[in-house]
């Protein structure tokens, strides 16, 4: 258990007591989550918790900054998200049944990190109806952002997709005017996404001016764009 008060320089109190999900709550609430909880110090570029490490407790980032990072089943690492202090950390999950962290939590530079028992801090929930709203908005919005993420981090891939299948029609037909070998319906079904989805990134890339679309012909207008993204990730 640590007091409140002087953590490393930083007043802990103080710091949490900016956080999002305390605006409006009683503040010796915040006095109380420091004295129920532990302070934890870490340096520049360390994991302070790993993607599905069990999470039966709340984490708030009090100073520093983290990246929220996930590894997907190739290996590949996705940034999700770049956090500040102070800020409540995995807040979506830590009443899940089966809560488990989502990313991996790396520290940009030295941080200090509140750790506090899921438990007590419900019972600190139940007790405050200001924080309790608070941590519901806070939970919703998190979700929307996340959703956001994800769909941003799917149309960059399939950009990415469509442009590794343009280039390659190059280089197969030796021209910047290359003709579709497959329907946008079968391109869809290759690339395992909707066909709106696929439509899309066809319209997007022909606002930017990087292909002129002909029916089933394609012109490429920017070749080095079109390499870039094939090379993407």
């Amino acid at each position: 258990m640590a007091p409140s008060g002087s953590h490393g320089g930083v007043d802990v109190v103080k710091k949490l007591s900016q956080c999002e999900i305390f605006v409006n709550a009683d503040q010796s609430i915040v006095s109380r989550l420091v004295e129920l909880g532990s302070v934890e110090f870490y340096g520049p570029k360390q994991i302070v918790r790993y993607q599905g490490d069990v999470c039966n407790e709340v984490l708030f980032l009090v100073d520093g900054e983290t990246l929220g990072l996930f590894t997907n089943s190739q290996g590949h690492v996705l940034q999700i998200d770049h956090m500040l202090a102070p800020k409540l950390l995995a807040s979506a999950v830590i009443f899940a049944q089966d809560a488990r962290y989502p990313v991996d939590i790396e520290t940009v530079k030295k941080s200090i990190f509140l750790s506090i028992d899921r438990g007590k801090f419900l019972d600190l929930l139940m007790n405050d109806r200001r924080l309790l709203e608070n941590y519901l908005r806070y939970i919703s919005n998190t979700f929307l952002f996340l959703t956001d993420r994800f769909y941003e981090i799917t149309m960059k891939n399939l950009v990415q997709k469509v442009c590794s299948y343009l280039f390659e029609l190059s280089r197969k037909q030796n021209s910047l005017l290359v003709q579709l070998d497959m329907s946008k319906e079968e391109m869809a079904r290759e690339f395992n996404v909707t066909r709106p989805a696929l439509s899309r990134v066809f319209i997007e890339l022909e606002k930017l001016g990087i292909i002129v679309m002909q029916g089933r012909k394609v012109e490429i207008k920017n070749l080095k764009y079109i390499e870039d993204y094939t090379s993407f990730g």
